[in-house]
């Protein structure tokens, strides 16, 4: 042993000493000990070996824990009764000996977590249910909990679901019985991320654990200041999505129960925002508990009851009054205020509108129990106050027609908006004329006011709603044809307004989407002239409108020139192009040098280009309906956000007689008719200057070309307009593409994209520049947008190939060694914070993990962990401990690595079906070589995203990866597994990103040695993940995953020649495996289990397996 452990195991024996004088001393000098760098480098080298023989930092806790014991009797034996300085002196001898704790833990802890969460959880909860302990240190413990246990990933995934249970149990009791002194928002706070972390972690919360929320808030009721309450509710709504699924009637009944109380807390206590947004959102998710996607009836799929009815109408009625009381704050208040209330509030109102709006009711007398006191509560003689309300639209048009403000106009416009826009047929027939007047009225008031942007948005969503409506009477469409012209003139006059432009735009989009009016020459004058610039409502109002109307051929405008007439008349197709363009229609403009809208705006992904092809066409409708037959495809949909509660909301109208169309056995054809081009012919004349036009602009572009002040973003725009191009006019049977890649805007493409990869060659030496950062971040996003590698035939596949031609070895060379020069340097967004003025530790060997690749993923051992991937949490404003792949643990520097890493898998994927300049088995190479053994640290949050990318983007669907590769690709996932086995999150995360291998394991010859390979290593991971599932060691959300997994195998093996899972030495063909999930106790993924069977069975051949 060192000389320097000697003295802390020395001084540690000595803090047992009888004298307090003695013990005074020795802790001075173990504070001093335990932040000297020498002996913390041994003790971090001990604790990490996990060699118990030394001494390491949990045995120098455990004697910690007996001079708190020591000190602690010596106070619990001392007189009661002394004098107030004596009383201060404990005090005093009671702060220090908690600080002296959590100064231990930090110092212990502050490289990595070190000491063992066992030893911290069970000295917390002794301290805290010890009667005298808790009311001595129970504050300091709990602070303890949250900042230094919970808010760190390694101990939130090493707690056990018994030990999630006891604290949210002990806690919870603390909360509803506080000691004195005891801070109740701080016990709130842990039950908040205690609950989150048994959700997230366990299946262990069921519903008898409802009790705990229901006694916390009627507790609220009698309090005239609910500390901590919005935590509680906050912990609540995670608990109430977490059992939704298994226990619906239950959760309904308990929001039956609970919401009369929230509604009395809402009226008669004083709430502050952050409060009101927690209620909010816990109404909303009982209105969609209750009427999953809006169903009324239970027929459809509701959870009715009267109790449930009568609090809808008092939600009803206070949402009314508290909108009200925003619009007054705003009239009354000094300074500014949105005029605009809140969506989630908003979104609240439509939905209980659409509840509570019926043709046969327009008012109703309810009762409002939950305004009574809690003595009344209790008393069920004393009778509840009754009130009329009104309801139905009527209530809606009133509001719209009362107040000439916008404080409280404007908040009844978003609720009309929404209402419409959810739930089209809740607005009547016979409401539509009246409710279009009003707001026709509404429109020509304050042009520029605040409110004009709401009155156009209702607007659009009413003409979108008529749209669809088939049963109109005769002399209904005659008033509302007439008043939706007089809208179009009005809309048609703001068109200018830049501030309402996209509103504007958005109506006339759908008025002629729903052909209300017919559509003028006037109104193609707006895509022609100085009205408006090219802005991307623009370009999707003019898509609507080639798409459903005929474009004139020519259009008389009012150009005044310098020389020549006055009125002249223009091709309309070409002075469209030019608008589009913004190609000047004169020599002599002084702002000639002015780039395009096109060119620095994002426009959606070929939409312009669809347009100027079609506008080249003899007959533009027919062509823009070619262009635009196919539906864009994954790569160019927008990545859709966390699913709120909509996957829920499905289940509970599945298992209601009136949806059960996933039983229903359909197969689609799988070939589709492809729509002939025989009917199209191009104007040639019209082609020559859109070329010409798009010559000129590149042109333009190359000769101010700089590598250092020109954006490259600019320069990939104009590469993928003329590509884009080439690609719809291939499309359309135009051109070839052999003609296409001859051509001289394909060499002007060219020529843009070996510039614009000038500034990646610049960038290669100047990685830590934030501007060029963000700018490349920028550029691979527009070029992985330009890529499309699905399967179907589209302007978007041709367009892509294309584009792909474009890039050269050199550029795609490039981003590979900046990828790899990336991936090398990790930078942390932040660090574990400072114990006092100690040096960092020097030893980057946090953990030494030998031999992972074979580690057993069943170990229980806790060797694997991601501990140095996992900060503190000191600071931290999120509950609980941070997921290892959010996005606040990576650098705007790991930001544009993995958006390069996409690019280039998208490339090489895309590549194998067309002719590239770049070597993709190269590239290929380069990007396996990310996740060799010697580079990869999946303990890093960067490397885990790294891997994650590569397992989703690299294996192609339509031509598979070379075997060999897959076995590459493969190698670190039993390693990275089995280091985050425990972590929940990530193994949802890796089993999603698995599935799109499964088609790669059955190419070629199944006997070969590297197919064997890779089966073995794929299999072997969802054999573990079987295994820890029947364990119970898998939450409903990776079993979720799983589920999906075995699918896929089961279609690319129906009768599971290879598809076995080999666990614990037996074998289990996934055909067998996949029906034990039908049993599975969560409803969510025994129903998955089922529709999966079902779709499968229509897809599995019905010939026979032949044995040999």
């Amino acid at each position: 042993m060192s000389l320097a452990l000697n003295d802390l195991l020395i001084c540690c024996r000595q803090l047992e000493h009888d004298r307090a004088t003695e013990r005074r001393k020795e802790v001075e000098k173990f504070k001093r000990l335990i932040r000297d760098p020498e002996t913390i480098q041994h003790l971090d080298r001990h604790s990490d070996s996990k060699q118990s023989k030394y001494l390491n930092w949990d045995a120098v806790f455990r004697f910690l824990q007996k001079y708190v014991q020591k000190e602690t009797e010596c106070l619990r034996t001392a007189k009661p009764s002394v004098s107030a300085s004596t009383q201060a002196t404990r005090q005093k001898k009671m702060q220090e000996i908690s600080s002296l704790v959590k100064y231990f833990i930090k110092c212990a802890n502050k490289r990595a977590p070190r000491l063992k969460c066992q030893e911290l959880l069970n000295y917390i909860m002794d301290t805290v249910k010890d009667s005298f302990n808790g009311a001595v240190y129970g504050a300091d413990c709990s602070n303890i909990l949250l900042k230094d246990i919970l808010s760190v990933r390694k101990y939130w995934c090493e707690i056990s679901q018994q030990q999630w249970l006891e604290l949210f149990s002990v806690y919870f009791n603390l909360y509803l019985k506080p000691p004195q002194d005891m801070n109740r928002v701080l016990v709130a706070r842990i039950i908040h991320a205690v609950t989150k972390g048994c959700c997230l972690q366990t299946d262990g919360l069921n519903s008898k654990f409802l009790d705990f929320f229901s006694k916390a808030i009627q507790h609220a009721r009698q309090e005239k200041s609910a500390a901590g309450l919005n935590h509680i509710l906050a912990a609540f709504i995670i608990f109430l999505k977490t059992l939704a699924g298994n226990f619906r009637i239950r959760v309904c009944q308990l929001g039956d129960e609970i919401l009369p109380t929230l509604l009395y807390i809402w009226t008669q206590h004083r709430l502050n925002d952050s409060l009101k947004e927690v209620i909010i959102e816990l109404f909303q998710l009982q209105i969609y508990m209750h009427h999953p996607k809006g169903a009324k009836t239970q027929e459809k799929g509701a959870y009715e009851s009267s109790k449930w009815q009568s609090i809808l109408y008092n939600l009803y009625d206070l949402l009314i009054n508290e909108i009200s009381h925003i619009g007054s704050r705003g009239k009354y208040s000094s300074g500014s205020r949105n005029v605009a209330v809140k969506e989630n509030l908003i979104e609240l109102m439509a939905d209980i509108c659409h509840q509570v709006f019926n043709e046969d009711t327009r008012s109703l007398e309810i009762s409002q129990s939950y305004t009574t006191t809690q003595r009344e509560f209790n008393d069920y003689s004393v009778p509840c106050k009754k009130k009329k309300i009104e309801l139905g639209w009527e209530v809606i048009k009133d509001h719209l027609q009362k107040s000439q403000s916008d404080f409280d106009l404007v908040p009844w416009l978003q609720i009309t908006t929404q209402l419409i826009s959810k739930y089209p047929s809740s607005l009547p027939n016979f409401e539509l004329s009246s409710l279009l007047m009003i707001l026709y009225q509404l429109l020509p008031q304050r042009r520029h006011g605040e409110r004009t942007p709401y009155v156009l948005r209702c607007l659009m969503e009413v003409a979108l709603c008529q749209g669809k409506k088939s049963n109109l009477e005769g002399s209904q469409k005659s008033d509302l044809l007439k008043l939706w012209s007089k809208i179009w003139s009005v809309t048609f006059r703001g068109i200018s307004s830049e501030q309402i432009q996209a509103e504007n735009f958005g109506l006339l989009g759908a008025i002629i989407q729903g052909s209300l009016i017919e559509v003028d020459r006037e109104f193609w004058k707006l895509f022609t002239g100085s009205a408006c610039r090219p802005s991307c409502p623009a370009v999707c109002c003019l898509t609507l409108a080639m798409n459903i109307c005929l474009v004139p051929e020519t259009v008389r405008t009012g150009v005044e020139q310098n020389v020549g007439e006055v009125n002249r008349n223009f091709s309309l197709k070409e002075l469209i192009m030019k608008w589009l363009l913004l190609y000047q229609l004169e020599d002599d403009f002084e702002d000639s040098s002015e780039l395009p809208p096109v060119l620095h705006s994002n426009f959606p992904h070929l939409a312009v280009e669809k347009i100027l092809v079609s506008l080249t066409m003899k007959n533009c409708k027919a062509a823009m309906n070619f262009l635009q037959r196919v539906p864009e495809c994954e790569q160019h949909q927008k990545d859709e956000e966390e699913p709120s509660f909509s996957e829920v909301e499905e289940l509970f109208l599945k298992t209601t007689f009136d949806k059960m169309g996933f039983l229903t056995i359909v197969k689609e054809s799988a070939v589709e008719k492809q729509q002939s081009t025989g009917g199209l012919s191009v104007h040639q004349n019209l082609k020559e200057s859109l070329d010409r036009y798009l010559l000129g602009l590149s042109e333009q572009l190359l000769s101010n070309y700089s590598p250092e002040t020109t954006d490259a973003e600019t320069l990939i725009r104009c590469s993928s307009l003329l590509v884009g191009v080439l690609g719809c006019y291939c499309s359309v049977s135009v051109i070839t593409e052999e003609e296409a890649y001859t051509s001289e805007l394909f060499q002007k493409a060219k020529s843009l994209m070996q510039c614009a990869g000038e500034s990646i060659t610049l960038f290669k030496n100047k990685t830590h520049e934030e501007s060029r950062i963000v700018s490349l971040r920028n550029m691979m996003n527009l070029c992985t947008s330009c890529l499309c590698n699905c399967m179907k035939p589209s302007p978007n596949k041709i367009a892509s190939r294309f584009f792909l031609r474009l890039l050269t070895s050199k550029l795609m060379n490039d981003i590979a060694d900046i990828c790899r020069s990336l991936a090398s340097f990790i930078r942390k967004p932040f660090d574990f914070g400072e114990v006092e003025s100690m040096e960092d530790d020097t030893d980057d060997n946090l953990m030494e993990m030998e031999d992972q690749s074979s580690m057993n993923l069943f170990s229980e051992s806790p060797a694997g962990s991601a501990s140095d991937a996992n900060v503190s949490g000191e600071g931290q404003s999120t509950i609980g401990a941070m997921n290892p792949l959010a996005e606040e643990h990576l650098s705007k520097q790991d930001l544009l690595f993995l958006d390069m890493l996409k690019f280039l898998c998208v490339c090489v994927t895309t590549a194998q079906t067309s002719t590239v300049s770049f070597r993709a088995a190269d590239i290929r190479r380069k990007l396996l070589m990310l996740i060799d053994s010697s580079v990869l640290d999946p303990s890093k949050s960067l490397h885990l995203h790294m891997y994650l990318v590569l397992l989703k983007e690299l294996p192609g669907e339509e031509y598979p990866l070379p075997m060999e590769e897959v076995v590459e690709l493969l190698k670190p996932l039993s390693n990275v597994c089995s280091l985050y086995r425990r972590d929940q999150d990530v193994c949802k995360a890796v089993l999603n990103h698995i599935v799109h291998i499964v088609r790669n394991l059955c190419q070629g010859n199944m006997d070969a040695e590297n197919t064997r390979d890779a089966q073995g290593q794929f299999l072997t991971v969802i054999g573990a993940f079987w295994h820890l599932a029947k364990e119970g060691k898998c939450t409903f959300s990776v079993r979720m995953a799983l589920v999906k997994c075995l699918k896929t195998l089961l279609e690319a093996d129906p009768y599971s020649k290879w598809a076995i899972l080999n666990v614990m030495g037996k074998d289990f063909p996934v055909n067998e495996v996949f029906p034990h999930f039908l049993a599975d106790n969560h409803h969510q993924v025994s129903m998955l289990a089922a529709e999966s069977i079902n779709s499968s069975i229509t897809e599995i051949p019905l010939i026979p397996p032949v044995y040999k």
